[in-house]
């Protein structure tokens, strides 16, 4: 990175792009997509000789990429005009998207293994070399082919984890910072991968020379691995290792508001919420707004719900639980059958209690979550781990009726939420039943602070913001080499 006074150009690199496509006859329209990356990065990289570099991930995507031939091209959408480049990676999208990233790598960042039977430490190496190692040095190419020592460049997330090595030895000036959208774990937990898999990991982003993450949890599980595994040397946020210096820090991403403001200010909203009105009929809202994802703990939810109900039956008529869940990952065995068990809870708390108390939703309907997001007096979000949480923040943004949020202490929100949510374990039901209680029978007062410290708190580290940390750590860094 130079010191002149021209901003770098910047190169982005994720495996979904900023651009989704509508189909129009024989044309293909864009529009730019919906998302938190999308919201913070958008405004950055639009326009000029920016380039946003992604995996083609369906057949549309796979049109696009052929119609420009694999080179970077550009998308006029009603946000801005992105300089694009799509890559089909062919067969390899399978291993490197559902066995690797969204299986080996999503499992075990968010320890969700079962031993002693999983994971089975079988047939990995194939799909992590002729896979996710592939791919990644598929997508190292095509920022090598876009940049120069003088760019700027920002990887994306767990799907890129070995990128950053090929870049490194291509492009060795080159400024290069690498956000972990995910949570991370301690050396213990990370050697449940082989060593060939967590040594290309780790020296993959220490490569960069900066690494974000979004909670100090997960920054400090993250320097823990490296000294143990890898023998690199800690100073406060810098790591060196074989003479490479990476600062590892963590960014607080918060709400985008001014678009979740606008995206709940629409009629599709308003008809959800008159709707969501007459069916609670006077009764308390307990909302969870989650994927069907099994980090975020959907089935020890609904079995602190049943417990609350049997231990405080007078809940039985005065709360109304609304699961609004959106699909993810069916096509992985172990999530189909985790949705299955938390339908056969679901529906014996039907059985129980009746089909007024709960709505068990599965549906992606996103009016009706923000018209909910409005209402609610509790919301539940007891994620076993995660990276950030952002479902916490909306909830609080937008809320009107000084609601309560029960929110685990293993949530990467939980150290910037921690004073206005209550926090609890999110292994244990019984805790979350009683935080349950509290929340909903806290007295007005303390309902009115919590419900303020919640919502400043989410504003913190608004997307812009956010990402305009990240460039000026990164530029300090660069400049102190």
């Amino acid at each position: 990175m130079t010191n002149d006074d021209a901003d770098p150009t910047l190169i982005v690199a994720s495996n979904r792009g900023p651009v989704s496509w509508e189909r129009e006859g024989d044309d293909l329209r864009p529009e730019r997509g919906a998302g938190g990356l999308v919201s913070a990065l958008g405004e950055a990289m639009a326009g000029g000789d920016n380039t946003w570099i992604s995996l083609a991930l369906d057949d549309v995507d796979r049109e696009v990429a052929h119609r420009h031939d694999g080179e970077a091209f550009e998308a006029d959408t009603d946000r801005g005009t992105y300089r694009l480049r799509l890559l089909d990676v062919g067969d390899r999208l399978d291993p490197h998207y559902n066995v690797v990233s969204n299986r080996l790598l999503w499992f075990t960042l968010h320890e969700l293994w079962g031993a002693p039977y999983e994971p089975s430490g079988t047939d990995w190496s194939d799909p992590w070399f002729h896979g996710y190692t592939s791919v990644n040095e598929t997508v190292a190419g095509a920022v090598a082919d876009a940049a120069d020592d003088d760019s700027e460049i920002h990887l994306q997330d767990y799907h890129l984890l070995t990128a950053g090595r090929t870049i490194r030895s291509e492009l060795p000036g080159a400024a290069l910072l690498h956000y972990v959208h995910t949570p991370w774990v301690g050396p213990d937990y990370l050697r449940v991968l082989p060593d060939r898999i967590t040594d290309g990991i780790l020296r993959g982003l220490l490569a960069a020379d900066v690494v974000g993450f979004s909670s100090p949890m997960w920054a400090e599980a993250f320097r823990r691995c490296v000294v143990d595994m890898c023998g690199a040397d800690v100073q406060g946020e810098t790591v060196t290792l074989d003479d490479q210096r990476t600062v590892v820090a963590d960014f607080v991403l918060g709400v985008d508001v001014d678009t979740l403001e606008r995206e709940s200010d629409t009629d599709a909203v308003a008809a959800a919420g008159e709707e969501l009105e007459a069916q609670l009929e006077g009764r308390r809202l307990l909302l969870r707004a989650d994927r069907t994802d099994l980090s975020k703990n959907i089935l020890r939810g609904l079995l602190a719900f049943e417990q609350l109900l049997e231990r405080y039956p007078e809940h039985r008529q005065r709360v109304w639980h609304v699961a609004l869940l959106n699909p993810s990952r069916q096509d992985v065995p172990e999530y189909a059958s985790y949705l299955e068990a938390c339908q056969e809870v679901a529906d014996r708390i039907h059985e129980a209690f009746g089909e007024r108390v709960l709505e068990f939703a599965v549906s992606g309907d996103y009016p009706r979550v923000l018209a909910a997001f409005q209402r609610y007096d509790v919301m539940l979000t007891n994620p076993v781990v995660d990276g950030t949480n952002l479902v916490a923040k909306e909830g609080a943004v937008l809320n009107r009726n000084a609601g309560a949020v029960v929110l685990s202490r293993t949530a990467g929100a939980a150290h910037v939420l921690g004073d206005g949510a209550l926090l609890i374990n999110p292994y244990d039901v019984e805790s979350q039943v009683e935080a349950l209680q509290r929340a909903l029978t806290m007295d007005a007062d303390e309902r009115s602070q919590r419900a303020k410290a919640l919502r400043e708190a989410s504003m913190r580290g608004r997307p812009a913001d956010w990402f305009a940390a990240q460039r000026a750590r990164l530029s300090s860094v660069v400049h102190g080499r």
